[in-house]
């Protein structure tokens, strides 16, 4: 358990997410630092960095389907984590097959760049869990159009708008990107953490639409340059770029 009054359990949340936070009690909050699988290593070294005083307390740990987190200005949890303190925004994901639930470096450099682009309605292209959707929707940067082939990433992404109060900004949908129509993609910010395949299914779309700005992850550093070329094409430049790994993620803008 870390204890502490509120405003200063609040000021030190970004630290205390990573702890795997269980639920708020009279005078502090109840972590859970060595469950979800996390590295007992990099625990110890938090709890180390913590400015907050912290005791030992065994108990019942409920099931955590992946760790929590905040990153990009959201704290993503499971319905199992503490709810955010006042003030910080989150969303809750529920467990699913989709991808990026877990601390996955491309969601983290995804989320860490959103704050380049403009406001404004947005295509999460190739969802999975639906993360980058919801996040978007969360900071009240616009609705959002979330689109998945995996019927199963749909379902997670569609449950977890649901459980994080979004469904109404948030429209989850089955499709295939090449078959988005023209409207669905010019003009919007479009989302896209996904492979080459998928890449390249987007910029198949009929009559070539040109969003207003991107965000293109999930891709090496080779398969970037070409995506980011063919994007150049429909006069997008260029904006921030990220590495992380093999890993690269970059903003593109009109």
């Amino acid at each position: 358990m870390v204890t502490g009054d509120p405003a200063a359990l609040a000021a030190e949340f970004p630290v205390l997410a990573g702890l795997e936070p269980l639920a708020w009690v009279a005078g502090g909050l109840l972590v859970a630092p060595f469950a979800g699988g996390r590295d007992p290593d990099e625990q110890r070294a938090r709890l180390a960095a913590m400015s907050l005083p912290w005791r030992a307390d065994p108990g019942p740990v409920p099931p955590l389907p992946f760790p929590a987190a905040v990153g990009g200005g959201v704290y993503r949890r499971s319905p199992g984590h503490a709810p955010a303190p006042p003030g910080v925004p989150e969303v809750v994901l529920v467990d699913g097959e989709g991808f990026g639930l877990a601390e996955h470096v491309t969601t983290g450099m995804c989320l860490d760049l959103m704050g380049d682009l403009p406001d404004g309605p947005a295509l999460d292209a190739g969802c999975g869990s639906g993360i980058l959707a919801l996040a978007w929707g969360r900071l009240g940067r616009g609705p959002v159009l979330a689109v998945d082939l995996d019927p199963h990433a749909v379902t997670q992404a569609r449950e977890s708008a649901w459980a994080s109060g979004l469904d109404a900004l948030v429209t989850v949908r089955r499709a295939g990107l090449q078959s988005l129509s023209h409207d669905e993609v010019h003009g919007r910010v479009v989302l896209v953490n996904a492979p080459r395949i998928a890449q390249d299914a987007l910029l198949s779309v009929r009559g070539e639409p040109v969003p207003s700005a991107m965000l293109v992850s999930g891709l090496s550093s080779g398969a970037m340059d070409e995506v980011i070329g063919a994007w150049a094409t429909r006069g997008l430049r260029a904006g921030r770029r990220e590495a992380a790994g093999r890993w690269h993620a970059a903003t593109l803008h009109a």
